[in-house]
């Protein structure tokens, strides 16, 4: 059963003060919180940074020490089971059975979701493999299927129970090109009447897909806002430089250096600088890499 689209435009989630500490002594999440409203919403940080930790937390597959979710006037924390019922999750890494079929198995979770009604269960997965276009490959083995057709068998199943709240974790790390077209392309349509929410270190994700935005690293969010506005603040700020190899610390010991990378063998900086800083610099359009790399780099 679809949700009205007067239903969904209720939904939003808060998140507000959220803290988690392992056993081990690790911060994950320091007193993070977030507006996050419908449509795609990037969750952007390096490996380690927390993200992963957030979205189980939302997801109830684990506990928060502090702090409070709401989606919709659900009380995410306390009412699991009413969260799951409106909740799509694909991880970063999800087992599959590779001996059976894509539409067997999604027909046995439609099952275990409590879809009951054989012609309805058909029916939906049906429009479900049209949807991720993989309804020609329905008969295939999923051992047999690639990378891509994977995640977006992945995104098949979290969207079963039509959810109103989708959480994907680093869905297109080891995609080629192509599938990573396809799967973009299928979360932009997803994300019309529904949260997103795509965490990921990739960039150029968060740049070709969402309108809103955070960055955290070490647990704690650093900014959050659209990504056009954060590029245009940093406009007549970044400059670039081919340098030597040899030459990249003096450069980090006397500028701002927040990234560098490799173009033709040699090495090219961008730094953060407030006046032209000469030193035969070139003034560069800010680009969201250089908002993400400034705000990691000053983290």
């Amino acid at each position: 059963m679809f949700v009205s689209n007067k239903y969904r435009s209720m939904n939003k989630l808060v998140i507000s003060n959220l803290s988690k500490t392992y056993s081990n002594g690790v911060k994950a999440l320091n007193s993070i919180s977030l507006n996050i409203s419908e449509g795609m919403f990037g969750l952007l940080g390096p490996n380690g940074a927390g993200k992963s930790t957030l979205m189980r937390t939302i997801a109830t597959l684990q506990e928060a020490d502090e702090g409070s979710i709401s989606f919709a006037g659900i009380d995410v924390l306390k009412d699991k089971d009413s969260v799951r019922k409106v909740l799509g999750y694909l991880p970063q890494e999800f087992g599959l059975y590779p001996k059976i079929t894509a539409e067997t198995l999604l027909n046995h979770l439609a099952v275990l979701k409590g879809i009951t009604n054989k012609t309805e269960r058909s029916e939906l997965i049906k429009a479900l493999l049209h949807k991720t276009n993989l309804y020609g490959d329905r008969k295939k083995n999923l051992g047999t299927y690639s990378g891509g057709m994977k995640q977006r068998f992945g995104i098949a199943q979290a969207l079963l129970s039509d959810p109103r709240l989708l959480i994907v974790d680093e869905p297109t790390a080891g995609l080629d090109p192509n599938e990573r077209n396809r799967f973009h392309n299928l979360l932009c349509e997803l994300s019309e009447n529904t949260v997103v929410i795509l965490s990921t270190h990739i960039v150029d994700d968060v740049k070709e897909l969402c309108a809103d935005m955070a960055i955290i690293n070490k647990g704690s969010v650093l900014l959050q806002g659209e990504p056009k506005k954060l590029i245009d603040e940093l406009g007549g700020k970044i400059y670039k430089k081919s340098i030597e190899r040899n030459e990249i610390e003096d450069y980090r010991a006397n500028f701002e250096v927040i990234s560098d990378r490799l173009l033709l063998g040699k090495p090219v900086i961008h730094i953060y600088a407030e006046i032209p800083p000469g030193n035969e610099f070139e003034l560069v359009s800010a680009e969201l890499e250089d908002v993400y790399f400034s705000k990691i780099h000053s983290s």
